[in-house]
């Protein structure tokens, strides 16, 4: 433990205990406080948006993410043996379960943190036209595939677990596939030559093991922080949370206008939490990956990594309907006429 109490020396801290919890956090007490120590996975061109993260926490008062303590030199952080490390109030984590108290705390402060740091910015249409109608092609062409796929399992006499999987599958990616063509034609149709686009301050990993609940509730672990659309912070949240099969997708959705309340998402913004919420690559890459023989795992482990990213998929599906039931004023065609 030398190698930790000469980081905390930094820190004017003379421990009295030093625990292990995990390979990369400590549990410090001196006698009067306890604190948290991180030997963080950051790397040098991350740092400075992490930095950036807990400036504008402190600058927009956002109380709920949890502080980092400076050093005596006035850092964030303290670089020891090419490791990084950082220093932040211990908290007793007293809720570890998702439930709807976790959940309400949960969308109230992400939205506060979205809403306090958002910024606009004019951007070309154009450019976005662009991308996005290369990316509905790719969803064309990956539909075309996964039904070449589909039926070439069909030829079997016997499918495997894998192949009967992806084929009870298809309809549902058939669907989503159409839905997420349909809102990308919401910005290949724009008018405008710009649009107003947000910028706020993402986490770029949430997840509930990020959300610690005391008295109150703090977000941590912001090494990954960016700053994006919120839609795209969401999106890595539900991605997170909802592949295991426990996972209570419903409540997701029936407390989303919680996060609405503390942060309105635009139109285009709601759009695009949907498309890449049906994001098909990582479905397809697994199929591919079977079909072409490349992947090396066994079968169950195959049809568990399926299971996990259609999981997913289908609370795309499950989102969109929500959303576009609850906040949208344009009606769509049916995707299946």
């Amino acid at each position: 433990m030398d190698s930790i109490k000469k980081v905390l020396q930094a820190y004017s801290i003379y421990p009295h205990t030093i625990d292990k919890i995990t390979d990369r956090i400590y549990q410090v007490s001196d006698g009067q406080s306890d604190y948290a120590l991180k030997r963080s996975k950051l790397s040098m061109d991350k740092l400075t948006n992490w930095e950036n993260s807990y400036q504008l926490a402190f600058s927009h008062n956002l109380s709920s993410v949890l502080p980092v303590y400076l050093t005596n030199d006035g850092n964030l952080y303290k670089n020891s043996e090419n490791d990084i490390f950082y220093l932040t109030p211990w908290i007793d984590n007293m809720d570890t379960n998702i439930n709807k108290q976790t959940m309400e705390q949960f969308y109230r402060n992400i939205g506060k943190i979205h809403a306090k740091t958002k910024q606009e910015q004019m951007i070309q249409t154009e450019a976005l036209k662009r991308n996005f109608y290369t990316y509905m092609k790719y969803c064309e062409d990956t539909l075309i595939h996964l039904l070449d796929f589909v039926e070439q399992f069909e030829k079997n006499r016997y499918m495997s677990p894998f192949e009967l999987l992806v084929c009870t599958q298809f309809r549902e990616l058939e669907y989503g596939l159409k839905e997420i063509n349909k809102r990308i034609e919401q910005f290949i149709d724009l008018e405008e030559e710009k649009i107003t686009w947000n910028y706020s301050l993402c986490h770029g990993d949430l997840d509930f093991s990020h959300m610690l609940t005391s008295n109150q509730s703090y977000l941590i672990n912001f090494e990954n922080a960016t700053y994006e659309s919120a839609a795209m912070d969401l999106a890595i949240f539900f991605k997170n949370e909802v592949a295991d099969y426990d996972s209570d997708t419903e409540l997701f959705i029936d407390l989303f206008s919680l996060y609405m309340d503390a942060n309105k998402l635009t139109t285009n913004e709601l759009q695009l939490l949907v498309i890449h919420l049906l994001n098909p690559a990582e479905y397809f890459s697994i199929v591919q990956g079977y079909v072409n023989g490349n992947d090396q795992d066994s079968m169950i482990e195959n049809v568990i990594q399926l299971q996990h990213v259609y999981r997913k998929f289908l609370f795309g599906i499950q989102l969109s309907s929500h959303i576009e039931n609850e906040y949208e004023t344009i009606t769509f065609d049916d995707p299946e006429s």
